[in-house]
């Protein structure tokens, strides 16, 4: 059975599991979020790999992770923006 996104944020974060209260139990690197995704991309619903990210930036969000050490509801902002589209085009 395929990993779970939601194992593979945690092993990267570094945490056993995901929080019960809105506090942040730890913090991922968009970059291996970005990576994730791309693992991930052809099981999620995402049309494109920055809904995949969205996707798992959402996950990271009700685990009560950061990324890169702000908000995933932020972060999902900067992605719908266009602000990283660099790093999930790989550039």
């Amino acid at each position: 059975m395929a990993e779970k996104i939601s194992d593979m944020i945690k092993k990267e974060a570094g945490i056993d599991k995901g929080a019960g209260t809105p506090d942040a139990v730890g913090d991922i690197s968009l970059e291996k979020l970005i990576g994730i995704a791309k693992k991930k991309h052809e099981i999620t619903l995402g049309r494109n790999l920055k809904e995949s990210l969205k996707e798992a930036a959402g996950t990271c969000k009700s685990m009560g992770i950061t990324i890169d050490g702000k908000d995933a509801r932020t972060v999902i902002r900067e992605i719908d923006d266009g602000k990283h589209d660099s790093a999930v085009a790989g550039k």
